[in-house]
């Protein structure tokens, strides 16, 4: 499986990086640009959830950016080198640049940013196969209480090529079912019984809209009857779980 390349943009659309990947497991964080000789100027990796990180055993030094959960640069590390440390309380994610892009990028603290898949062209398929794609977007109706996690999703469900046409709180799926929506991605926060009865409901109303639930910690108490993805650690599945019920080739798998 590999990790969704995104490209990141200043609020008002300039570039800072062109091609970020996202480390969003715990095992794509612990890597990290461990094993890497170099990091070229418009590449990146994105480690979120993060606060704090190490450059142990790197062999080059990089740029160290921290946003809080509203897009915002609260810290900027300038050249960080190896087998340094640097965090920043408040941080929700952290992107690690190659040394003096966030000078030649202008990029600095206080500045929005925000995040954009990367076109079909520039993962190398043809032009027709990307009008195909950009043509085709499945409509998702999120349904979460957690305003972090719609953050996470909504760039994940970006990157995969997924439009979200609501985002509601759980009890307000169904009526927002009514209006359309191809799949639902469900989170059952710390309330799994309760998803799994809302499931159900939506389900003999709409039997043909796939769902697909995550939730905290919901790998190890998911029923035998129905899979649960952890929120946090298997989002990468979870949407190849959509890709897979909606028939779309381009699971991440």
């Amino acid at each position: 499986m590999r990790a969704v390349a995104l490209t990141l943009r200043r609020e008002d659309g300039r570039i800072v990086c062109e091609s970020v990947r996202v480390a969003d497991t715990i095992t794509r964080r612990m890597h990290g640009l461990l094993g890497r000789k170099s990091l070229p100027p418009g590449e990146g990796i994105l480690l979120r959830p993060a606060w704090s990180i190490h450059t142990a055993f790197m062999r080059f030094p990089i740029d160290v950016v921290f946003i809080d959960p509203e897009q915002v640069v609260i810290r900027i590390e300038h050249g960080l080198r190896p087998f340094k440390t640097a965090s920043c309380r408040g941080a929700r994610e952290i992107v690690e640049l190659a040394a003096g892009e966030c000078e030649r990028r202008q990029l600095e603290v206080g500045d929005r940013v925000a995040w954009a898949s990367l076109s079909s062209l520039e993962e190398g398929l043809s032009s027709e196969n990307a009008l195909q794609r950009l043509e085709h977007r499945a409509e998702i109706v999120l349904a979460s209480d957690d305003q972090r996690f719609v953050k996470l999703a909504r760039f994940l469900l970006d990157g995969r090529g997924y439009d979200i046409t609501a985002q509601v709180r759980p009890n307000e799926i169904r009526s927002t079912l009514e209006n359309g929506g191809d799949a639902v991605l469900l989170d059952a926060g710390d309330g799994l019984a309760d998803a799994l009865k809302l499931s159900n409901a939506i389900r003999a109303a709409r039997p043909e809209i796939p769902i697909v639930i995550v939730g905290e910690e919901a790998a190890t108490r998911s029923p035998e009857s129905a899979r649960v993805y952890d929120k946090w650690e298997q989002m990468d599945e979870a949407i190849d779980a959509l890709d897979a019920s909606l028939g779309k080739s381009g699971s991440h798998r």
